[in-house]
């Protein structure tokens, strides 16, 4: 018999404010720890949108969503964006430094028993030196490292899923690639938005495909051996760079 789902999305819909017909309806679609899944369709058809909408910070107006099968109205909201994290596409400066936006969340998550993620083995990860990145102001940050210190921080709060929105838009491709291997590897389930055409063929999983909704396989890419790599790490009792597995914390939103 196979495992509940971990995120399990069904029938959602959304109508922008003063509209008459669905941006999309009858979304559907479920998660396993590890999994990928790409959206994919025109600009302007609400693929951020619907990032947002399974992270609750603009609500869907039909359909159910539901983690490890319970629905948001019985997990509570702070405990829902806590592990179903969404990381925006545009650089945020946080004030202070990555390390200590990840130690305060890390104390708020602490009151509810929650382990401590690697930050360092996250940011790693990403083709960042952590001793350098992680201590500098977020200002002072170029874009690509901000935004690879936003998706380390992330990760390594150890979410069921990540809700990632162009996540490598500010990296050269040296960096790209280190971002998709890192991701791939982590263990959360992913809903992965993009423009590059070529990301989806290189990290593997599944597309889906917006306005109708439709699912398919990608084949081969980095996603089939990062998924077994990080398998094969926590069955060794060991975890992955960043982490993964069932908890409930603080609530958690890489950007506005």
């Amino acid at each position: 018999m196979s495992p509940p789902p971990l995120l399990e999305v069904v029938g959602l819909s959304r109508t922008l404010q003063g509209g008459s017909s669905p941006l999309w309806e009858g979304i559907s679609f479920s998660l396993q720890p590890g999994d990928v899944l790409f959206i994919r369709g025109p600009s302007g058809i609400g693929k951020t949108l619907l990032l947002r909408s399974l992270a609750l910070l603009d609500p869907a107006e039909g359909g159910t969503l539901r983690l490890r099968g319970q629905a948001p109205s019985e997990l509570g909201i702070p405990a829902w964006r806590s592990d179903v994290i969404y990381v925006h596409q545009s650089r945020v400066d946080f004030p202070g430094t990555p390390l200590e936006f990840f130690e305060l969340a890390q104390k708020l998550a602490a009151r509810r028993g929650r382990p401590a993620g690697d930050l360092a083995a996250a940011a790693a990860a990403m083709g960042l030196d952590p001793s350098v990145v992680l201590n500098q102001k977020w200002a002072s940050l170029s874009g690509g490292q901000a935004q690879r210190a936003s998706l380390a921080v992330a990760a390594a709060l150890r979410p069921a899923a990540l809700l990632l929105d162009e996540p490598t838009s500010a990296c050269d491709p040296e960096a790209v690639r280190a971002v998709e291997a890192a991701l791939a590897a982590c263990g959360a389930a992913l809903v992965w938005v993009t423009h590059d055409g070529a990301q989806p063929g290189r990290v593997g999983g599944r597309q889906l495909e917006l306005p109708g909704g439709a699912v398919s396989a990608i084949e081969g890419g980095l996603h089939p051996q990062a998924k077994a790599a990080a398998a094969a790490a926590r069955g060794g009792g060991r975890q992955a760079a960043a982490g993964a597995g069932p908890r409930e914390g603080v609530e958690v939103a890489i950007g506005p």
